[in-house]
């Protein structure tokens, strides 16, 4: 796990490529010598980076971390981080209706937010490498920040969710930028090298920064989940600000779609399985889909026989998966095939029973307003399919033919939203 741009002095290749393109709109300059590990001098302090520089780290390992080197001049901005939060909220409407009671009192404090300089150069990196990202993280610093008010936090709780939210995916500037494209396919080996930027992004922090360990700690957790399904850990119990975090990256993966439903899709997804949001992300969400709506801000119906024949036949994936995990727990042969299904078969058993708790499954001439319920509830369902399989059964690289094949019958029930995923 490269945790920094070095992992035992060897340079992290994507992360020197993103600060190297960020150098061709600002000036980035050596603040100290940058050293090899016998103390030879690579780059003399105060000389801007260059593409000659970028080959000297690939083929040396350094004495010290690349970050605690560098210092972007003419980086980001708190008065640039202002200008596009304002942008944002002015035309975005989903991110409007969630953070418009507090806007006033969030776009204040963001002057008020502590800028580490190593987290300004990897900011400034993002905002050169990836613009995306770079927007992304303003948003997720006002939805933190949104909640944090919501919830009733101090204006210190409230400014280090926004920290929170700004770097909670800075760990992703070390990834392969080929596995974070929406437009390829998602396989195991992309998914295990994303599944770590959590960690790598905590451990940087915690190494490269005077940041509270509580916001090093959050970060590692905002693809936690309150109930064992998330990663990389797996964890149960969340810091407070975690949860937080935890809560704005959900959100944020469901405001992504930009459909006018997107808030009530993001309501039942937090209320989906109780225990796995806290109260205060479930009532957020519900107040930002009703103020949506309040706007004339409604999706079309969608079209009920479809939507109930597709949820009929996901609830029926659902039961077959798992009874071929009670199957495998109980026949398999392979003590790691019926580990995972042993595991599997809580998790499936917990999505069925909150959706019978929900009356998402009521007799079809109930259903009637619901329908548009169900619509999204398919979508959510169809999504922790997903997710379940990834972080049961991607994480391990070492299946033998064998076990491939009866993990593969694991998922036969649920297929049609597996094919999707891999299309």
């Amino acid at each position: 796990m490269q945790a920094t741009t070095q992992t035992q002095g060897v340079t992290n290749p994507h992360a020197l490529a993103s600060i190297m393109k960020a150098s061709e709109s600002c000036q980035i300059i050596a603040q100290e010598d940058i050293l090899d590990e016998h103390g030879v001098k690579l780059w003399a302090k105060g000389q801007p980076v260059s593409r000659a520089l970028q080959q000297r780290l690939l083929e040396r390992k350094l004495s010290q971390p690349l970050e605690s080197c560098l210092r972007a001049e003419d980086g980001v901005t708190h008065g640039e981080m202002v200008e596009m939060a304002r942008r944002l909220v002015d035309t975005q409407p989903l991110l409007h209706s969630a953070i418009s009671p507090w806007a006033s009192d969030l776009l204040s404090d963001v002057p008020r937010l502590p800028l580490h300089p190593v987290a300004q150069l990897l900011l400034t990196a993002a905002r050169g490498s990836s613009p995306q990202a770079y927007e992304h993280a303003i948003q997720a610093m006002l939805l933190a920040g949104a909640l944090a008010l919501h919830a009733g936090g101090d204006r210190y709780q409230q400014r280090l969710s926004m920290l929170g939210g700004l770097l909670h995916d800075i760990g992703e500037l070390y990834i392969q930028p080929d596995y974070l494209r929406d437009d390829l396919p998602l396989g195991p080996e992309a998914w295990r090298s994303i599944c770590v930027h959590p960690r790598v992004g905590e451990m940087l922090l915690h190494s490269q920064t005077d940041y509270p360990k509580e916001l090093c700690r959050a970060v590692g957790e905002h693809h936690e989940r309150g109930n064992g399904l998330g990663y990389p850990a797996r964890v149960r119990y969340l810091s407070w600000l975690g949860a937080r975090l935890s809560a704005v990256e959900a959100f944020m993966g469901v405001l992504a779609s930009e459909q006018p439903d997107a808030w009530e899709h993001a309501a039942l997804a937090v209320r989906l399985v109780p225990g796995e949001f806290d109260g205060s992300a479930v009532s957020f969400a519900s107040q930002a889909a009703r103020r949506h709506q309040s706007q004339g801000r409604i999706a079309p119906c969608p079209d009920g026989q479809s939507v109930w024949d597709a949820a009929q036949d996901l609830k029926s994936g659902l039961q077959a998966s798992l009874r071929e995990s009670w199957v495998l727990a109980a026949s398999s042969t392979s003590p790691k095939v019926s580990g995972t299904a042993r595991m599997v078969s809580p998790l499936l058993e917990q999505l069925l029973r909150s959706c019978d708790a929900l009356g998402l499954w009521a007799p079809r001439h109930l259903a009637g307003e619901h329908l548009h319920e169900l619509h999204l509830a398919h979508q959510e369902l169809t999504f922790r399919v997903q997710s379940l399989r990834r972080i049961t059964c991607w994480l391990d690289e070492s299946w033998l033919p064998n076990e491939s094949e009866e993990i593969d019958r694991l998922w036969q029930g649920v297929g049609a939203s597996l094919e999707a995923e891999a299309a």
